[in-house]
Parts: C-alpha cells; sequence; structure tokens
C-alpha cells in the first residue's frame, strides 16, 4: 500500500510544480503564453497519445519493472528540463509526461488485480495521492524559487520519484499486483470496441473526463499567473492559492464515493460539479476581490470532478472487459482535450491581452460539462451485445 501511494504521489506534481513559477519562467526565457501553456499540455497529452504503449510497456517488462523505470525516467526528465532553454525545458516535458503516462495505466492494474474487494478504497487513497503530491509542488515551488530561481523551483522535486523507485525496490515485490511478472496479452479487440466507440453513454462519460480535465489544467497551469497579474499577489500567495486548489481536491475526491452510493443516478452529482466549476471562472471575472472562496469552491469541484469521472467508466460498464474499454476511450478523449486548454486559454490571453475572454471560456466549459454530466449520469449500462447501445 505504501508503495503504491507513493508512486501515485509523484503522478502529477511536476505539472502543478510549474505554475507557481510560470512568471518568472516565461520573463527568463521570453516564452510566449501559448509555448508556457505547452508546460501543462504536452504531459497531459502524452497522457492521451501514449497510453497504448504504456500498456506495451508493461505487457513487456512486467508491472512492476516498468513503474519501476518510469519513476527514473521521471527523476531524469524533472532535472533535465531546467538545464537549458526553452527547448530543453519542452524536451524534458515530454519525458515527465511519458514517464507519468505509464504510471497513469499500470498502477491502477496493482490496485484492481491486487486489492481484490478493497479496490475502492484503495482507488479513492490512490486519487487524495494525486491531489496531495500537486498540493505539495504547488505550494513549495515558488518559495523555492524564491530562494534560488525557478529552475531549482522546479529541479527540487527530481529526488521524489526516486525515493519512490526506492521504496517500490524495498516492498514493491511484497505489493499485491506487482510482482514485476509480465502480465498475459489480451486477446485482440472485436466488433464489441468499435460499438463502444459508437455508444452515446460511451462519448457522454468521455466528454465528461475530457471537460473535467480542460478546467482542471487550465486553471492549474495559469490560475497562479491571473492572481499575480490582475490582483497583484505576490508570487508566495499565488502560490498558496494554487496550493489550497490542489489540496482541497483530496476531501472533495473522497466525498464522491460515499455520495455515489445514495443514488442510482449520478445526474445531479455531474451538475452539483459543473456548478462548482462555473463559480470560478465567473467569480474570478465578477468578483476577483474574493479569490480565496473562488479558490476553495474549484478545489472541491475538481476533486470531486475527477473522481466522479472516474466513477463513471465503472458505473456504465456492464464487466471488466467493457470498462477497458470505455476507460481507454475516455482517456484518449479526455487528455487530448486536457491537454488542448491550456494552450487555448494562453492563445486566447495573448490576442486578446487580458483575462476576461478565457474566463468566460472557461465558464462554457463548465455549463458543457454539466451537460454532458446530465447523460453520462443517467443509470444506463454498457456490455457485451449491448456495448453500442445507451
Amino acid at each position: 500500500m505504501a508503495a503504491v501511494l507513493l508512486v501515485a504521489l509523484n503522478l502529477r506534481g511536476a505539472i502543478a510544480a510549474v505554475g507557481p513559477v510560470l512568471p518568472e519562467l516565461r520573463s527568463d526565457l521570453a516564452l510566449s503564453a501559448t509555448t508556457a501553456g505547452l508546460l501543462t499540455a504536452l504531459p497531459v497529452l502524452c497522457f492521451a497519445a501514449l497510453a497504448p504503449a504504456a500498456a506495451w510497456v508493461g505487457r513487456r517488462l512486467g508491472t512492476g519493472a516498468a513503474l519501476l523505470g518510469s519513476l527514473v525516467a521521471l527523476a531524469a526528465g524533472t532535472a533535465l528540463r531546467v538545464l537549458d532553454g526553452a527547448s530543453v525545458l519542452l524536451a524534458g516535458t515530454f519525458v515527465v509526461g511519458a514517464a507519468m503516462t505509464v504510471g497513469n495505466v499500470l498502477l491502477p492494474v496493482v490496485v484492481k488485480g491486487g486489492f481484490g474487494p478493497r479496490a475502492g478504497a484503495v482507488t479513492g487513497l490512490y486519487t487524495a495521492a494525486l491531489a496531495a503530491g500537486a498540493a505539495l509542488t504547488a505550494a513549495l515551488s515558488a518559495p523555492v524559487a524564491e530562494l534560488g530561481g525557478w529552475r531549482l523551483g522546479l529541479a527540487v522535486w527530481a529526488p521524489l520519484p526516486l525515493l519512490a523507485a526506492a521504496v517500490w525496490m524495498a516492498v514493491g515485490r511484497s505489493t499485491p499486483g506487482a510482482d514485476g511478472r509480465p502480465e498475459p496479452v489480451p486477446a485482440p479487440p472485436g466488433s464489441a470496441a468499435l460499438r463502444v466507440w459508437r455508444a452515446p453513454v460511451a462519448w457522454a462519460v468521455s466528454v465528461v473526463l475530457a471537460l473535467q480535465s480542460a478546467l482542471y489544467y487550465a486553471l492549474t497551469t495559469w490560475l497562479p499567473s491571473l492572481l499575480t497579474e490582475d490582483l497583484a499577489l505576490t508570487a508566495g500567495t499565488a502560490a498558496l492559492a494554487a496550493s489550497a486548489f490542489q489540496v482541497l481536491g483530496i476531501p472533495g475526491a473522497v466525498a464522491v464515493p460515499a455520495l455515489l452510493g445514495r443514488w442510482r443516478s449520478q445526474v445531479g452529482l455531474a451538475i452539483a460539479v459543473a456548478a462548482g466549476w462555473a463559480v470560478v471562472p465567473a467569480g474570478l471575472l465578477l468578483w476577483p476581490a474574493a479569490w480565496p472562496a473562488w479558490v476553495v469552491i474549484g478545489g472541491l469541484a475538481q476533486g470531486a470532478g475527477i473522481s466522479l469521472a472516474f466513477a463513471l467508466v465503472v458505473l456504465r460498464s456492464a464487466d471488466d472487459e467493457v470498462v477497458r474499454r470505455v476507460s481507454g476511450m475516455s482517456q484518449l478523449v479526455g487528455y487530448s482535450v486536457g491537454a488542448a486548454a491550456p494552450l487555448a486559454v494562453g492563445g486566447l490571453y495573448a490576442v486578446t491581452g487580458g483575462w476576461g475572454a478565457p474566463l468566460l471560456l472557461l465558464v462554457g466549459v463548465a455549463v458543457a460539462l454539466g451537460v454532458a454530466g446530465s447523460v453520462a449520469g443517467r443509470p444506463a449500462v454498457l456490455g457485451g451485445a449491448r456495448a453500442g447501445q445507451p
């Protein structure tokens, strides 16, 4: 359990570390807003594009060995990206994203295969660990950067994946489902996979993850910059706001599993999550001085939103095979859209010269999330011969 949670702690931190030091980084390297958006978008794009390759690596090397290698690669990418200019920064960011993708794909395999009836509880802890890792780096990157510059603020996190790798080597073999033995190659996908891709419910589930990811990664990237530029907050205060946004995802994520057991339909919960998301950009646009309230609401919404998005994959699927297919579809669609969001917000800011238009865009995304959630939250099930039916 400790090894699993420590690995999860590393699967978002290097992304969240960028936002608090982004103003100094952009100034030092003369990056445009669009290029700066790539620092968050590129890892998320890896989540979508490299997921099949990560699964292949897991089959070839075994889950345990592949996870160990990904932790070493994550440490290397975290250190590499601060060594030179923009091109090296982006190359290191790609390595970080590729390494995280392996963890995204294979760590749930360990949880599902190794913890049996405890898998649901372990998944909740795993999701909380993702948020905790992001909160840690968001809180401390800016204070470290004040001591030694943005390069130190990012590179200081390189030892954390190495610590996780050491723990994995020490206790990973005793972790159920993580003995490092290659897993059986699954049967080739058949026509059921194609029917899942044509199913409206599968698309609704995928769009929920897509819009949730878009909102989360856009605000993770740009919230500190918005607070320092529009409200003249110090970098340290903006970093605390970014950290609070991440930390509050933990109670949001933990609350959702308890609420799911109370209702057969998740429509109301999905609309509540979308409303919470909409309050954040709308509040920053209409009453920016109340930013602490918007940060609190946004933190709870983002934690509840990602937990709900993952839960809908399981709830709308009749069996494990459909879960795998819907999960693969939702991650491809979801993280592709999530990767584009920081770029779109940065590009819109560059064109308009202010945060009004980007914030309006995010309000629209939140409204669309509510619409998609009202479809995905209905108690329909995909499975077997009915994979193409709602």
